[in-house]
């Protein structure tokens, strides 16, 4: 094998990696994502429903010992949905769900230019350096991340506010998302 037929296969199985690679990325934060989701909208909609049996548990009218079995049943409830608070809290799983979207977004992002770089392109177009600057966009993508993950973790605040600054925001100190911004995210 000659020396230009080896850096032609070294070029394609490092182009094959990429690929591949940005393939299993994605569809791990897409997992991620959709199960944050799913928890975040499992944990709020229980949250609003045992709310809701509370209420309607605490004004019905009826007589005798039977009010009161409906008073230690709200009281049992109400605990519940304290427990849910805190977990919701604790987890964010909606702001996991964000941050995950963010990152899906930047993966597909750059799946898209990686390939508009790479499909077609002549041996001189594609070299090392072109790999080598996608593989380190998508490892910043996953250390960003990461980054955002922990800043939720040690810090309270959402993944979102945490990757904000890459955008020129600073964190918002109180933790929390307005609606619209994150919306405007997904």
């Amino acid at each position: 094998m000659s020396l230009d037929e080896s850096s032609a296969v070294n070029l394609t199985e490092r182009i094959a990696f990429l690929t591949a690679e940005l393939d299993r990325q994605q569809l791990r934060f897409a997992r991620r994502r959709r199960r944050d989701k799913r928890k975040a909208f499992a944990l709020q909609m229980a949250t609003v429903t045992l709310s809701a049996t509370i209420t309607v548990l605490l004004g019905l009218r009826v007589a005798g010992t039977a009010q009161q079995l409906l008073t230690n049943i709200a009281l049992v409830l109400g605990a519940f949905v304290t427990v849910l608070a805190a977990m919701e809290a604790f987890f964010d799983h909606r702001g996991l769900w964000v941050g995950r979207t963010v990152t899906v977004r930047r993966l597909e992002a750059l799946r898209r230019q990686a390939e508009y770089r790479l499909i077609g392109g002549s041996e001189d177009e594609v070299t090392l350096a072109l790999l080598d600057e996608l593989l380190a966009e998508l490892d910043k993508i996953i250390a960003d991340d990461q980054r955002a993950w922990l800043r939720l973790r040690s810090a309270g605040l959402q993944p979102t506010e945490a990757t904000g600054d890459e955008q020129g925001r600073e964190p918002r100190p109180e933790g929390r998302l307005k609606e619209q911004d994150s919306v405007s995210r997904i």
